[in-house]
């Protein structure tokens, strides 16, 4: 190499940290040289380099060090028989981001990440940050051995990295990150624990919430507030051993006792929404109620599906100032991302957690399948009366039903819609299940719907 151009390079380095992705003719118009001169440059600048894009889209950015290291950790998706599938190559840039070197597509790409030049990470990764329940318990078993703060709302997108490539073998969807994330994968499954049996399954129920609550659960990290934790259990007719369990606590408190109410609420909501909904079921033992929903995100004992939020697709793909559902599926839809059944299909599970008074229906709780060419409707989960939820200090509310008549564009659907709501109200009425005064709640919730549906 020639000393002039070693000389060079340090400029170079200089003028690209702090600017990203640059091209070469403006490369060579900041130096101050020409273009050969510029291309000699980054040609000696060699791996230090992410060099992408086709004659005038080329650019060059200089590749930022996570640890210390240069990060080139491979992405792989899961597939539906348990094999992984290189996706492609992930690299870190300065002065942020990342570049992907995609080789085999696995999420609908932005127009400004078709080079494959991200601002931050992949849009699909960042549901697979540590969050509720189980990401705080996984973040507090992991982060001394990852060197960062057991609290994972700290984590800036190098630590997110840092812990998926490191232990990103059981998380949502199919995605993995790095290659000693998949070794754990394929390690797990050699020494994949069998499932639980049928016979005993409550009490062993009772055993992992005992864990869960002491914090020594391993489990993946899944999104959500509500105590749960993750298992495989042997199931009749099950698609995957694989699910989900929510828990209540075990006392005979207001507030405890609502929480059972409305665990026992989420599985009428799913029932009333047949086939769009998880597969859920209800099991009780010592006192707690566990809700068992199976994950759709999982195929057999060892297969995946990708599954990403409505949250992550609108913060990637649209950048729409609300999560709004209906609205973000609609501009999805218009940009050819989603069908229009399915869009028409979310705004009906909107409607439908409206007049069931789900107050909690952020992005986080809507879920789509994904892959290259677009999205597609994932089955419902989280939708309950979140209205009714004990307060942050225990208190325990009760304000009745009061169902919005719908605006004329919108009746057809309201009118579809509101019997789904009134089966669920009437059922939740009549449940044993639940409790004598929410289920006289749930009667009048039930008779207040059925006056507004004679006004529609």
């Amino acid at each position: 190499m020639p000393a002039t151009m070693s000389a060079d390079l340090p400029s170079l380095e200089r003028l690209l940290r702090p600017r990203g992705p640059m091209g070469l003719a403006d490369i060579a118009a900041a130096l101050g040289c020409s273009t050969k001169t510029a291309q000699r440059l980054v040609m000696a600048a060699g791996d230090a380099l992410v060099a992408t894009g086709q004659t005038r889209r080329r650019r060059f950015a200089w590749r930022r060090e996570v640890r210390g290291q240069r990060v080139a950790a491979s992405i792989y998706r899961i597939g539906v028989d348990g094999r992984p599938e290189p996706v492609g190559l992930l690299r870190t840039i300065w002065p942020q981001g990342c570049h992907v070197d995609a080789t085999a597509p696995a999420w609908p790409v932005p127009e400004e990440a078709r080079d494959g030049w991200y601002d931050g990470l992949p849009y699909p990764l960042y549901d697979l940050r540590p969050q509720g329940f189980l990401g705080r318990a996984f973040a507090r078993r992991h982060a001394p051995s990852l060197g960062l703060t057991p609290d994972p709302r700290a984590w800036d997108d190098d630590a997110l990295l840092w812990s998926l490539s490191t232990f990103g073998d059981d998380l949502p969807g199919a995605l993995l990150v790095g290659d000693m994330a998949l070794r754990r994968f394929l390690d797990g499954r050699l020494s994949a624990v069998p499932p639980l049996p049928a016979v005993g399954l409550p009490a062993a129920y009772a055993e992992l919430a005992a864990q869960a609550l002491d914090g020594a659960l391993p489990g993946s990290s899944a999104g959500g507030e509500f105590p749960k934790f993750t298992v495989a259990r042997e199931a009749p007719g099950m698609a995957t051993p694989h699910c989900v369990v929510k828990f209540s606590g075990a006392d005979d408190s207001a507030t405890v006792q609502r929480w059972r109410d409305l665990l026992v609420c989420e599985l009428l909501a799913a029932e009333a929404l047949g086939d769009q909904a998880a597969r859920t079921r209800l099991l009780a033992h010592g006192g707690r109620h566990f809700l068992e929903s199976e994950r759709f995100d999982r195929i057999g004992p060892h297969g995946r599906r990708g599954v990403v939020s409505l949250e992550s697709v609108n913060a990637g793909l649209l950048g729409a100032s609300s999560d709004d559902w209906q609205h973000v599926a609609h501009a999805l839809a218009a940009i050819g991302l989603l069908s229009a059944a399915d869009a028409d299909r979310v705004a009906e599970r909107q409607l439908f957690g409206q007049l069931i008074a789900n107050s909690d229906m952020h992005g986080g709780n809507l879920g789509f399948f994904h892959d290259a060419s677009g999205l597609s409707l994932a089955p419902s989960y989280d939708q309950l009366p979140m209205r009714y939820a004990p307060q942050a200090g225990g208190e325990v509310l009760s304000p009745p039903l009061a169902p919005a008549l719908p605006l004329p564009a919108d009746r057809a659907r309201w009118l579809r819609v509101a019997p789904q709501a009134l089966g669920f109200w009437r059922t939740a009425s009549r449940d044993s299940r639940i409790s004598d005064g929410f289920r006289a709640l749930c009667a009048d919730n039930a008779a207040a719907l059925e006056h507004a549906m004679g006004l529609a």
